[in-house]
């Protein structure tokens, strides 16, 4: 509602700009309202469809020619449209003239042309300076989100309850002699050091991102004796990016809320990468529905909207006691 008084206070300002100061020269007060309606209504219509569909036409397909071209011909038919209604208001005198009018319906077309011209470039600019402006504003956003990424992440790095899970389960192997306790302390040493050294960066390997998910997998299921956990990855992972530490969220929410007293108790993740789109599916059972309110996930949700944009769709559904995650992802812009 806002935005659409200030645009609707704008053309009015413009149109009284206009009317007192490009037809001065008419005397009756009449004549100056209906030629400044109508130069007003034309260069609104041309300005509304360079902004508000030939513009983001433009910002999607990144075609030049075709901007152009469209320009022209919405240009030319705005134009021809205007010369024609006011030849049949002139010739019908509907409005009458109160002053000589030596115009032929040449130099007619000719107005029409420039009032539309003016509406094209005015749509084009102001498109074009709203979107740098939001982009500048976008980067702003996320380099206070990337500083608050890295607040979670120093904070992640010394959870105190995982340490403490992940200790006492490398404890208990010693004690007990099961298990394989070299194993589960290599796997802590490699989570601690990808989050020291590799999370820091705007994007980490997917095969190191990868690894981290599976070693925290497997020192998650060495407390979990009553849950059925699976983790698959299938594709080629080299030579591609991630943002760090982008799907951790997930596979956390789903250890955490995962049930303990149903007959199937499950944790299913899966990865498939097709060239440089990534399609992760992490889906878990669940007894009460406390999933997917957690600030994590919030975070999770702003870091791809910022990073990714229009590359990533995200749906996260809840039916029969499973609660499942798919998210899909291009890599590669």
């Amino acid at each position: 509602m806002r935005k659409f008084g200030v645009h609707l206070g704008f053309w009015l300002v413009f149109f009284l700009m206009w009317n007192r100061l490009l037809y001065f020269y008419v005397n009756n007060e009449w004549n100056r309202l209906y030629f400044s309606a109508l130069d007003t209504g034309l260069i609104l219509l041309t300005f509304y469809a360079l902004y508000a569909y030939l513009m983001p036409d433009y910002f999607r397909r990144r075609n030049l020619g075709r901007l152009i071209i469209l320009s022209g011909l919405v240009g030319l038919l705005l134009a021809g449209l205007a010369a024609w209604i006011m030849g049949l208001l002139l010739q019908n005198m509907i409005v009458p003239i109160h002053f000589d009018f030596s115009w032929t319906y040449k130099d007619m077309q000719y107005n029409r042309l420039f009032m539309t011209l003016l509406g094209i470039l005015a749509g084009i600019f102001v498109r074009l300076a709203l979107d740098r402006f939001e982009l500048r504003r976008s980067l702003v956003a996320m380099e206070k989100e990337r500083s608050a990424a890295e607040l979670t992440y120093l904070k992640a790095q010394l959870n105190p309850h995982f340490l403490f899970n992940s200790l006492n389960s490398l404890y208990s192997q010693l004690e007990l002699g099961t298990g394989d306790p070299k194993q589960t302390l290599s796997a802590l040493a490699d989570m601690l050091r990808y989050q020291l050294y590799d999370s820091g960066q705007d994007l980490a390997s997917l095969n190191k991102e990868l690894a981290y998910l599976a070693d925290y997998i497997a020192l998650q299921k060495l407390r979990m004796d009553n849950c059925e956990v699976n983790y698959k990855v299938a594709g080629n992972i080299e030579n591609l990016e991630i943002a760090p530490l982008l799907l951790i969220s997930f596979v956390e929410n789903a250890f955490k809320h995962v049930s303990d007293n149903l007959i199937e108790n499950f944790i299913d993740i899966h990865v498939l990468i097709n060239e440089s789109q990534l399609d992760f599916t992490c889906r878990n059972s669940y007894e009460t529905s406390t999933t997917g309110k957690g600030i994590g996930l919030y975070n999770v949700r702003k870091r791809l909207s910022l990073i990714y944009g229009e590359r990533q769709q995200l749906m996260i559904k809840e039916d029969n006691n499973i609660y499942e995650v798919s998210l899909s992802i291009c890599l590669k812009s």
